[in-house]
């Protein structure tokens, strides 16, 4: 019974829920960004794949150490085939679809907890989610990873986050699909929760004592 009611206390001290963005609450496909890319600029696929969606260019991109028309320079120098910078960010925003089963849990969610994105993107996909889906507008602040200028799993992100929304630790739920994510807030103190599908994000947090 003691150890019951220590439990419900500790569960029940949730202050604040985290949420990632890219497969979460918005999906993407950057692999038909790159496919996109090579027919325009007639480079091949992998080639444009390590160029700049798994570089150390594309790193700096979204930690905001350089601007978007600085990463467009940067990596239209790899391409053949000049494009112009609208076009780049036309084939470079084209991967998102909305996760709709997840707008109305939003709308449950944040009448009793403050919600808070933490996001590893970049400006011009940020902005790109945020002109064209309304599911952002159910976060208190949002901490992308290009204004933040760390990067998740970084220990650093997580601690300037909580520093901003002044939360200890084990006062917020932080839910990621990826696991490795998930591993580092809960390294910090925070209730970590790895996204799989709506149903199973519901049933985790009903175990956290989560309000709807």
């Amino acid at each position: 019974m003691i150890e019951s009611k220590t439990m419900k206390k500790e569960l029940t001290n949730i202050k604040a829920i985290l949420f990632d963005m890219g497969n979460v609450l918005i999906f993407f496909d950057a692999k038909r960004s790159s496919k996109a890319f090579s027919e325009a600029v007639g480079v091949p696929e992998d080639k444009i794949w390590k160029t700049f969606f798994v570089s150390d260019l594309e790193r700096a991109y979204t930690r905001g150490e350089i601007s978007s028309e600085d990463f467009f320079r940067k990596v239209s120098g790899h391409f053949p085939q000049k494009i112009d910078f609208a076009t780049f960010a036309k084939l470079w925003n084209d991967i998102f679809t909305e996760n709709r089963e997840m707008r109305d849990l939003l709308k449950k969610l944040k009448k009793h907890y403050p919600l808070y994105l933490i996001s590893n993107t970049n400006d011009l996909h940020f902005e790109y989610v945020r002109a064209q889906y309304e599911i952002l507008h159910h976060f208190t602040k949002c901490f992308p990873s290009h204004v933040v200028g760390h990067r998740k799993p970084d220990r650093a992100m997580f601690e300037h986050v909580l520093l901003e929304i002044k939360l200890k630790p084990d006062e917020t739920i932080f839910i990621d699909d990826i696991s490795e994510f998930v591993e580092s807030a809960k390294n910090l103190g925070i209730h970590g929760i790895q996204f799989t599908s709506r149903q199973a994000l519901e049933n985790d947090l009903r175990r956290l004592g989560i309000q709807f």
